[in-house]
Parts: structure tokens; C-alpha cells; sequence
């Protein structure tokens, strides 16, 4: 009987599942198994890339995309079948981040590759950097973040299918560069394994749906003092240092069975292939 019920909620999308956990305790346990072995698949991303745009507004066009490298799920593998819905939640995974192919291009922000004892190093071993500046009493800067779920075509640079995961735009304090700069590479290290609460991520939504970990360094200026009063901030300069993209492992799971449903239903109509610049 048990294998009926299975086979039977398993035909089920997840936003379908998940409410049937509060028919009775018996379905709470087979609802949480099934939900568990889809979180396991959506780290596999199924056949996808999870790319990163982050870029100050007036930056859009020359900040290149970020693609990312699965790291981990923290917590996926002790949790096991028997996990809790709500334990389940609270699983993220983890991203390193790198140019792509298509950015191997020369640019003054975005160096192609690196020499070091005379051998040049491919461009995806470096850390992706962006520079941030801030005027005499400016407050804040802003960065608009945008996480997509895309499917390359065969063909550089072109994507058969795009699924957004989160699209914000996030405030960058003068106060909270100035403490990471503060703080060392061994307590950032200390902190980045499973601290999902670490001040270095600068979160992308009030649900805490997508995170970047940043490492700030600030920059030495080489430009001649100003005259700044008693009170007034002078400018800043800092590079952020991606360090990580951490994503609900829930909302990467819900995303991609959304674009799979996408795909059958649009099966044998007209594809419409994009490009990203």
C-alpha cells in the first residue's frame, strides 16, 4: 500500500506535495521522503548552470556574468529521509563563482588571465572582484543581483531556456565595508563553512532565498587629500572578493521543476534561442 501512495504523490508537482504533510503523520513522513530525494536531484541541477549578474546600475552592460560551481549542501547528507519539512527548509547550497568562457575577453576591470612564475593561469582560478567607490558622505551604494537558472545551447554564448531564482537590488552600507575590511581571512574562513547568520553575506531578500558572501579589501588611493570637514565622511574605495552564492536549496528545487513543467508543455512548439552579453 505504501508503494501505491508513493508512486501516487510522487506524480504530484511540489507546491501540490508539500500541503498534503498535514493530512496525517503517515503522510508527513512519506511527503518529507519524496520532497528529501528531489532536494538531493536539484543539486545536480539537471543539466543546467546557475549564473550571477551583479552590477551597479550604471554598470549593466560592461559587468559580465558570473557562472558558479557547486560546492555543497550543507546538512543535506545528515539529514537523511527521515528529515523534518522544516529542517529541510533551512537547507542551502553553496556556489563558487567564476567567469565564463564567453567573458575571455579583454577588459580593464576583467583581466583575461594571470601570470605568475611565467606561466599564464586560466581565468576561472582567479576570484571575480567587483570594485565599489564611494563619494565624501555617500552613504550606500547599490547593486542589482539577479540569479538565473539557464540551459546552454551546444553554441558559446547562446541559452535555450532562462529561469529566474531571485531579482533584487541590495544597498552595500559605507558602515558594513568598512567592518569587513576590518576583519581577517582566518576569522572569514572561521565563519563561511556554515554561518548562514556571518555579517559578510549580504542577503538578497527578506526570505533569505539567495546570498553572496563577499570579502572586502579596501583599496589604497593614490589621489592627492581633500579637504573634508570635521564631520564629513571622505571617499572610500574597496573591492568585493565573491567568495560564495548561496541559494535555497527549496527555491533551486521549486525553479527547476518549474522550468522542466515549462519544457513539457511547450514540447514541439517553436524554441526561441537567447544570448546573454
Amino acid at each position: 500500500m505504501s508503494c501505491l501512495i508513493i508512486n501516487a504523490l510522487d506524480s504530484l508537482p511540489t507546491r501540490s506535495l508539500l500541503p498534503l504533510a498535514a493530512v496525517s503523520r503517515r503522510f508527513r513522513g512519506l511527503v518529507g521522503r519524496l520532497h528529501y530525494y528531489r532536494l538531493v536531484e536539484a543539486t545536480a541541477l539537471q543539466g543546467r548552470e546557475l549564473i550571477l549578474e551583479c552590477y551597479h546600475p550604471c554598470d549593466r552592460v560592461s559587468t559580465p556574468s558570473l557562472f558558479s560551481k557547486y560546492i555543497g549542501t550543507d546538512g543535506l547528507a545528515e539529514a537523511g529521509e527521515d528529515a523534518g519539512l522544516e529542517d529541510l527548509n533551512r537547507l542551502y547550497s553553496r556556489f563558487k563563482l567564476y567567469l565564463g568562457d564567453e567573458n575571455n575577453r579583454p577588459r580593464a576591470r576583467w583581466p583575461t588571465a594571470r601570470v605568475t612564475a611565467g606561466i599564464e593561469e586560466p581565468l576561472a582560478e582567479k576570484t571575480p572582484s567587483y570594485d565599489v567607490n564611494l563619494d565624501a558622505d555617500e552613504l550606500f551604494t547599490q547593486l542589482c543581483v539577479v540569479t538565473n537558472l539557464v540551459k546552454v545551447a551546444p553554441r558559446r554564448g547562446l541559452f535555450l531556456s532562462i529561469d529566474n531564482i531571485g531579482d533584487s537590488v541590495v544597498r552595500v552600507w559605507r558602515d558594513w565595508l568598512r567592518e569587513q575590511a576590518k576583519r581577517s581571512a582566518t576569522e572569514q574562513q572561521q565563519a563561511e563553512a556554515t554561518n548562514l547568520d556571518d555579517p559578510s553575506i549580504l542577503w538578497m531578500d527578506a526570505s533569505k532565498n539567495v546570498g553572496l558572501r563577499f570579502r572586502v579589501v579596501p583599496k589604497e588611493e593614490g589621489q592627492a587629500p581633500l579637504l573634508l570637514g570635521r564631520d564629513q565622511d571622505p571617499p572610500v574605495s574597496y573591492t568585493l572578493e565573491y567568495q560564495e552564492l548561496i541559494v535555497r536549496t527549496n527555491r533551486l528545487q521549486l525553479t527547476l521543476e518549474t522550468s522542466e513543467a515549462q519544457q513539457v508543455a511547450h514540447a514541439g512548439k517553436a524554441i526561441i534561442i537567447v544570448s546573454i552579453t
